[in-house]
């Protein structure tokens, strides 16, 4: 088979293809509408889409997209990537062309000047990410349930990662059309897909005044936290550790240095959330 490959573009043409496409390839996830795409895609305020598409006579048939973030790396402000979605036709699977739409885009998002991409991962797609894109598994995301309110953020000495949010991001965040928040003191949670739970998704409070919005998600006693940050203490909380027998699929987070000098993140010394990623 011979492929033809292009960069992403957000066109209402192209961004319906690639909606099409995520919606064929996963049948079962609702959130791949036009809307969502167009608003993940073109309307981020760090810039639009980053990757690259396979065609066949004309047809798309394979995708791969990051979008650019900024992030306080090793204790400065940089830009990058964080790699979203991939899908491949059922028909053309096999053909290596993840990984060759992958390394187009990683080329290009180089060239746009960013230093790293930063990715989760679940169990089955993290050892393609490893092994043939050169990602380091910086560890597997923490994933807690119970009731009343999260530990206190405290100071954490090095920290080598975390994403920068302001007041334009999170607003931008919040207009996801695929998705309902409710921000009550500071804090945005969000429905999961299991009754009685929200997740708990970011507290911006440090970030700015973030008004109550009064957005009813329902009876949801239970709540649900996933990240990585080593300076919570959970040791008097009323939170448990969800084992990974009773996950879906265990969540990784890797990490690509783009910059040459080979960076690698130590998982204590990295702060990352729901929030800053495409979990809801």
């Amino acid at each position: 088979m011979s492929y033809e490959y292009k960069q992403v573009e957000t066109s209402n043409h192209a961004i319906r293809e690639i909606a099409n496409l995520l919606r064929l390839v996963f049948p079962k996830t609702k959130k791949y509408s036009e809307a969502f795409i167009n608003w993940q895609y073109a309307n981020n305020p760090n810039g639009k889409v980053c990757g690259c598409n396979a065609y066949e006579n004309g047809q798309l048939v394979a995708h791969y997209a990051v979008i650019p973030i900024f992030a306080n790396v090793f204790g400065k402000l940089e830009k990058g990537f964080l790699s979203l979605n991939t899908a491949t036709h059922p028909n053309h699977q096999g053909k290596k062309l993840f990984t060759t739409l992958a390394d187009m885009t990683y080329k290009s998002a180089a060239a746009e000047g960013g230093g790293f991409v930063i990715g989760v991962a679940n169990a089955n797609s993290t050892p393609g990410f490893v092994n043939k894109l050169g990602f380091q598994l910086v560890g597997s995301l923490d994933a807690k349930l119970g009731f009343g309110k999260i530990p206190a953020i405290a100071k954490l000495e090095g920290i080598q990662f975390i994403t920068d949010w302001n007041k334009e991001l999170v607003q931008w965040k919040l207009a996801n059309p695929e998705s309902i928040y409710k921000i009550l003191d500071g804090v945005i949670y969000s429905v999961t897909d299991k009754p009685l739970i929200e997740a708990v998704l970011l507290d911006c409070s440090d970030v700015y005044a973030l008004p109550n919005n009064n957005v009813n998600i329902g009876f949801r006693p239970v709540k649900m936290w996933m990240g990585i940050d080593s300076s919570l203490d959970w040791s008097t909380s009323m939170y448990m550790n969800i084992p990974n027998s009773l996950r879906p699929s265990p969540l990784n987070l890797i990490f690509k240095d783009l910059t040459g000098a080979n960076r690698k993140l130590e998982k204590i010394k990295v702060r990352f959330y729901a929030f800053d990623f495409d979990a809801y």
